[in-house]
């Protein structure tokens, strides 16, 4: 089960990134799978110093909890994380791509319950680094995400593609159509997950849902679904 927080925690400091903001966004979001492992996060991207017209550094920090349930000698024990992560970054906008790179260090407390003894608790702190590449346009758009966590070595990706399936001249609202499919893993642990999603922006909020299959080294085929919510500014 450890293999699989790693996982999440891997998974967790990945921003949604619909749109190409000047100042910054703030964005949240959920996400279950039928294993009951389940994660909650909430983090800020912004601006901080515009080096020229298209390159410009920026601040981002990002805390998330999550929690999974495992099977000892036949009783069922929880465990929970929580982590932040404050990084700094660099952008460059070429044309309607948007590339970026970010760094920073992965704070994280790990509690376990056990068999017969009080809850274990762990502290690590490590490095965290992120590229993203992004191409925006109104009918849609193309997100591709690479990172590595030095606790465990871990890599994850993630491409997301987003086309314009719904507008209308009056009401609400436009209607996005994509598909996610990330990969992750080290030495000890791989996986793949793969699924629709479906975007709608109300206002200069967006609202995301996804789901589909996941495949890992831990327990096989599964299925998740969750949420998400991002807010420019």
């Amino acid at each position: 089960m450890m293999r699989v927080t790693r996982l999440l925690l891997a998974a967790l400091i990945l921003p949604v990134s619909p749109a190409v903001s000047q100042a910054g966004d703030a964005f949240t979001g959920f996400q279950i799978d039928n294993k009951n492992q389940y994660f909650g996060y909430l983090g800020m991207h912004t601006s901080l110093l515009r080096i020229s017209d298209d390159t410009t550094l920026f601040v981002q920090i990002m805390t998330a909890g999550l929690g999974y349930s495992s099977k000892v000698n036949g009783r069922i024990l929880d465990s929970n994380v929580q982590f932040v992560v404050p990084s700094l970054g660099i952008s460059q906008t070429v044309g309607n791509w948007t590339l970026s790179a970010l760094a920073g260090p992965q704070l994280r407390r790990i509690e376990d319950q056990r068999l017969n003894a009080s809850a274990s608790i762990d502290h690590q702190a490590g490095a965290y680094g992120q590229l993203e590449a992004l191409y925006w346009h109104e009918n849609g758009s193309f997100h591709a995400v690479a990172s590595y966590a030095d606790l465990d070595n871990f890599f994850w990706s993630r491409f997301r593609g987003k086309l314009l399936a719904y507008q209308t001249d009056k009401g609400c609202c436009k209607t996005y159509v994509g598909w996610d499919v990330a990969a992750m893993g080290n030495a000890d642990f791989k996986a793949v997950q793969t699924g629709p999603l479906v975007e709608v922006p109300i206002g200069k909020v967006f609202l995301l849902a996804k789901g589909g299959y996941q495949n890992n080294s831990s327990f096989h085929g599964g299925t998740y679904g969750g949420v998400e919510i991002y807010f420019p500014f």
